[in-house]
């Protein structure tokens, strides 16, 4: 693998097939949900099955049988995790074991411990230590990486700044700024890089493959400011079509997203990554065929809506951040939405990473808003 080779009736219906078929392939009985300012799981404590949490702080120092998922300011796994784990959070600490796959959108990563799988991160700053072992591939995109424990499968993604120093056991194929390998590297495979610099490469490090290096390529001049300027005025337009067409609509969405709470975002976690799954699955089956068909439809209108409606959340953040608290939806408010947007598409990374959370979030808005209509 290489970096080079990514009426209210039927709505109502849709969301609870959406509901049976995420938790009908996710949970069971055992699965265990909190949320709150803070949740935290004692050492001697154990969680025989999944585990849900959303919160401001997320403590984890006992034992979590199964799956981990997780949304927070701040998660630290001081316990450990027997199988996969999905984190959401502005600043992770993994000083725990990982039975299987580790996958964070975190702005701060440090990982201190064992992931027997594989790691995916999207962040700002990524320190794997010394004492870590990643069982299988990394694949990363950051602004800053540093790994020092060591890899048994291959180094992938996209860094500002990348740093090796430990053992890898496979391939290394990354497009960076700037490419460190250090004293303590060995690495057994190939180290392929796009950058427009070479390597810093310590004379104790150890390449038994090769070290090859690509020129990026730069845009064509056919890639123009009017080229640019498309994405941005497709989804002006289609924000203000929303506004115009049912403004009511489009303000409950913004102001439920908004709303001091953790559980849009994590239906909004739970349904992004879980009903392709489901649907999948009754599409591959006889007597499921049809739902399952429903269901993808479903899934795909949900998420271009929350591609539309992610504007108008960032737009009313933005206002309520810089001008006042008590601002209403306008077209102004969407207009510095879809300007915001755009700002955090040139951002590398950690723009993308926002954007990815803001979408999740409006996502799973619109399905609490097919739940629970009003708040009273």
């Amino acid at each position: 693998m290489t970096f080079s080779q990514t009426p209210k009736t039927l709505l109502t219906f849709v969301y609870a097939t959406f509901l049976c078929l995420s938790f009908s392939a996710v949970a069971h009985a055992d699965t265990v949900v909190r949320s709150g300012e803070t949740v935290s799981v004692a050492e001697e404590n154990i969680i025989e099955g999944d585990f849900y949490a959303g919160a401001n702080i997320v403590n984890i120092s006992g034992s979590v049988d199964e799956d981990l998922v997780s949304a927070a300011a701040q998660i630290t796994i001081n316990g450990s995790v027997g199988d996969d784990a999905l984190i959401v959070s502005g600043k992770t600490n993994i000083h725990g074991t990982v039975g299987d796959d580790l996958r964070i959108i975190s702005g701060e990563v440090t990982i201190a411990e064992s992931i027997e799988g594989d790691l995916f991160v999207i962040g700002g700053v990524v320190n794997i230590l010394s004492t870590a072992r990643i069982g299988g591939d990394i694949l990363v995109y950051a602004g800053q990486v540093t790994v020092e424990g060591e890899v048994e499968g291959d180094v992938i993604g996209s860094v500002e700044q990348l740093r090796l120093d430990a053992p890898i056991g496979g391939d290394v194929d990354v497009m960076v700024t700037q490419l460190t390998i250090g004293d303590r590297a060995v690495i057994e495979g190939d180290v392929r890089y796009v950058s427009e610099l070479p390597a810093n490469q310590s004379l104790n490090a150890t390449l038994k493959g090769e070290l090859v290096r690509s020129d990026p390529v730069l845009p064509g001049s056919d890639l123009n400011a009017k080229t640019a300027l498309v994405p941005v005025l497709v989804l002006l337009f289609s924000v203000l079509v929303w506004f115009l067409v049912s403004r009511k609509t489009l303000s409950l969405l913004v102001n439920r997203a908004l709303v001091h709470s953790p559980r849009p975002f994590l239906i909004g976690l739970i349904s992004v990554f879980m009903v392709p799954v489901a649907a999948g699955l009754l599409l591959v089956s006889m007597i499921g065929t049809l739902v399952g068909v429903v269901a993808m439809l479903a899934y795909a209108l949900f998420l271009a809506l929350s591609v539309i409606g992610l504007s108008a959340v960032l737009g009313q953040l933005m206002m309520k951040v810089f001008n006042q608290p008590a601002v209403t939806l306008s077209l102004v408010t969407l207009a510095v939405g879809v300007v915001g947007v755009s700002l955090l598409l040139l951002l590398p990374f950690v723009g993308q990473a926002i954007l990815l959370a803001l979408g999740v979030l409006t996502f799973g808005t619109i399905i609490d808003l097919l739940i629970r209509p009003s708040l009273n």
